[in-house]
């Protein structure tokens, strides 16, 4: 069944404030973030809370799932993809900026390279962010500083509850290196000892950390990313078999055939077909 989608957006009436300002905020109901296969900057900072359903982020240095109970904050310039698995998700989305958000991360207290806030409590999130989807912005200065400031409380709370909440430690800059290595330019052959000696490790020790780091060796993780490529291509573009198999780095459309049934037990034009 297609998701319903829904967008509720209270957005500002006038413009500016001394300190901060949100922009627009609001709750869409099976939604599916960001077109598959873009990668965007966006001139604001912006927040999206996933309250159900489940997702991807990327970045040059993330590559991660997105569950209910997942924050994402966007950087201002910060070029991300992020989106929804099939069935879309629900979330809230409030988009602002101002002096304080600046300070902030000026001083560390937000960061990009913490681009998610995992493991929030979905039903306090829910109710902490529908303060700022469901009001009217405020129309005066003081009133526009002063819900800035409320939004900027409720991100750093969000921050502290999600170190606190033990979602996992930290990826070290090797794995982070790694990932996106693995995950870049599908097309091509990528030499694995290249990838280890790019992120400073001796092949085995790397290998080995790897695995342990992600249940899977790099060989197998760059192959799944290289089927991921393949269905994304395969469910929001028109391109025949061969071209994906081309595009997303198989030998030849026999290869992708082989490996999309060994994985859905559907060849990729049963499975495009299975999606119509």
């Amino acid at each position: 069944m297609t998701p319903t989608r829904s967008v509720h957006p209270v957005t500002a009436q006038v413009a500016g404030g001394r300190l901060g300002q949100v922009l627009v905020a609001g709750r869409i109901t099976g939604g599916s973030g960001l077109p598959v296969g873009t990668r965007r900057r966006h001139p604001t900072w912006g927040l999206t809370f996933v309250a159900a359903g489940t997702g991807r982020y990327r970045d040059a240095a993330h590559d991660e799932t997105i569950r209910a109970g997942t924050l994402v904050l966007v950087h201002p310039g910060h070029p991300h993809w992020y989106g929804a698995d099939h069935g879309g998700w629900d979330e809230l989305f409030v988009v602002f900026g101002g002096a304080v958000f600046e300070l902030a991360r000026r001083r560390g207290a937000l960061s990009p390279d913490r681009p998610l806030l995992q493991g929030l409590p979905v039903a306090h999130w829910r109710h902490r962010l529908t303060a700022f989807t469901d009001r009217p912005r405020p129309a005066d200065v003081d009133g526009r500083d002063a819900e800035a400031l409320d939004l900027l409380a409720a991100l750093l709370e969000a921050t502290a509850a999600a170190s606190a909440s033990g979602p996992g430690p930290h990826r070290v800059g090797w794995l982070d290196r790694s990932l996106e290595l693995l995950g870049a330019d599908l097309a091509d052959a990528l030499d694995l000892h290249a990838v280890a000696a790019e992120v400073g490790l001796p092949y085995e020790t790397w290998r080995r950390r790897f695995r342990a780091a992600t249940g899977t060796s790099p060989y197998a993780h760059r192959r799944a990313r290289r089927l991921a490529a393949a269905t994304d291509l395969l469910v929001h573009t028109g391109l025949g078999v061969r071209d994906i198999a081309a595009t997303t780095g198989f030998s030849d459309e026999r290869h992708l055939i082989r490996r999309f049934r060994e994985s859905t037990g559907l060849t990729p034009r049963a499975f495009r077909d299975d999606r119509r």
